[in-house]
């Protein structure tokens, strides 16, 4: 990776005069702006200020007094870590933390009271970085903020809004409500190998641990502790069978510069000690996945690049104890803005490519695996499924070995819809259930009552932390909805 560094300089105080000041736009080959949030928490206001003695175009974040002293300073767009500068240092930023967001796009956030992440580490929008303070040239506490294109400060835009330039207060709120929905359309969770999915959640906080509740085919059983360290924050995780022994194993993306692959292989009643399987995939913004792309019996990992090559890379599992080198087998499917998952549509044993384009269109393409090293040309298999807004999974919800798709639409309604598998293509789509997993809960696709066919499951992932599942008839709905575990997956976990 190509490391941007600052031009550093001295940072004023938090004081106000009239000036109206109105910076000038400089020149720039950098790529598009990215999605850049406020620096702090979603909903709450902060004054912001520009001050004449300060570095070009940077904007200090306040609230009166000392109010936000020890209060989160999050990223504004996802990227990666690289510069992590803790005191003591003379440049004037205290402790300060240094973002790259691709295209040539960096972020700073300065005067932290404490820093929170470390260099290389891969964060999503909204992640905390550290916590405002008041080091290095600094009178009291608030958030300093740039941006920069190519290592040249830029006139800030946050939630979609030119910020004015002013020693005169001005007030904005936060739209920094973090990362939508993770991009994970199914994975298999069957740890106990008794042919019966489990649920699993990942902490993702300091201590990262990672908990299983068994299966019981009508409720999930007491969750409990299957690895003590796994899949930290920043990293992405998902589950799968690499090993072929029919127990389902876990799987971390560690994103950031190293972009390591780690496995924990299932004992049956925990997850054995991590290690590394692959030692670069997935870095970065790309979306991995987990499925049998070559029908051996061990699944492999896939990662869509999600930029304007739209490269899918597959690294096969060996089996024993790592993935084989990252191989492009398809070179342009799923771009960006659009859902892309795997599964097996046509039911030959080995996982195929889907992506939901979402948009107005909403149209769903396949390319389907040869089996052996690569997936064919993508081809139209629904016209209208799962527009913008709505989460696509995928599943075999009438249990006749293809995968068929399911949009939780959410909102209002939170209609669930499946469009069944023919082979090639998807039928129409039908409502299966006319209100489950509303806005705000994480829902994904199992067999919990071990009856051959996928059903659905939601976490609420609220105070309550409620899992709800509805099991699949078979040819038209998922019935019988109810809570099948009272507490698991508290806010900010991942939980599949």
């Amino acid at each position: 990776m190509r490391r941007r560094h600052l031009s550093l300089g001295l940072i004023g105080t938090v004081l106000a005069s009239s000036a109206l000041l109105l910076p000038a736009q400089p020149a720039s080959a950098a790529g598009p702006r990215p999605d850049f949030r406020a620096p702090w928490p979603c909903g709450e206001g902060r004054d912001y200020y520009h001050h004449s003695s300060e570095v070009y175009n940077a904007l200090d974040f306040n609230i009166a007094g000392s109010a936000d002293l020890g209060t989160p300073a999050l990223a504004s767009a996802s990227g990666t870590v690289i510069d992590v500068v803790p005191m003591p240092n003379s440049s004037g930023y205290g402790n300060h933390v240094l973002v790259d967001h691709g295209g040539g796009w960096t972020t700073l956030v300065a005067h932290l009271d404490r820093i929170t992440v470390s260099e290389g580490q891969y964060v999503r929008t909204g992640d905390e970085l550290g916590k405002v303070g008041s080091t290095g040239k600094s009178s009291g506490p608030h958030l300093h903020y740039e941006q920069k294109a190519d290592g040249r400060n830029q006139p800030i835009v946050i939630d979609g809004v030119a910020l004015r330039y002013s020693t005169t207060a001005a007030r904005h709120t936060s739209g920094n409500c973090g990362t939508p929905p993770a991009m994970m359309a199914g994975s298999p969770t069957d740890f106990t190998g008794d042919g019966v999915d489990d649920i699993v959640t990942f902490t993702q906080n300091a201590e990262a641990d990672v908990y299983v509740a068994d299966s019981t085919r009508d409720g999930f059983g007491e969750a409990r502790v299957w690895h003590d360290f796994f899949a930290p924050g920043g990293e992405a995780p998902l589950s799968g069978d690499f090993n072929g022994d029919q127990k389902d194993d876990v799987v971390t993306f560690t994103k950031g510069a190293e972009s390591d692959v780690y496995v924990a292989l299932s004992q049956g009643n925990g997850f054995g000690p991590a290690t590394v399987w692959h030692d670069h995939f997935a870095p970065g913004g790309e979306v991995p996945a987990v499925g049998d792309v070559n029908a051996d019996g061990f699944d492999d990992v896939v990662t869509f690049t999600h930029d304007a090559d739209a490269r899918v890379y597959v690294a096969l599992s060996n089996g024993r104890d790592g993935f084989g080198v990252a191989t492009v087998w398809h070179d342009f499917f799923a771009p960006p803005g659009e859902f892309p998952a795997l599964g097996d549509v046509d039911g030959d044993g080995d996982d195929d490519l889907i992506t939901f384009t979402q948009g107005s269109t909403a149209d769903v393409y396949v390319a389907l695996s040869n089996g052996k090293d690569g997936f064919g040309v993508g081809q139209l298999a629904h016209e209208h499924f799962a527009p913008a807004g709505e989460l696509p999974r995928v599943g075999d919800v009438d249990g006749d070995k293809k995968d068929d798709i399911v949009a939780f639409t959410q909102g209002a309604e939170s209609d669930v819809y499946v469009a069944l598998s023919n082979g090639a293509t998807f039928g129409p789509g039908a409502r299966w259930n006319e209100f489950f997993s509303p806005s705000g809960e994480f829902p994904y696709v199992g067999d919990y009552d071990g009856d051959g066919k996928d059903d659905i499951v939601t976490f609420t992932h609220n105070a309550e932390a409620d899992v709800y599942v509805a099991t699949s008839n078979g040819t038209d709905a998922f019935v019988n909805g109810r809570k099948w575990h009272d507490f698991f997956g508290t806010p900010g976990e991942t939980s599949l």
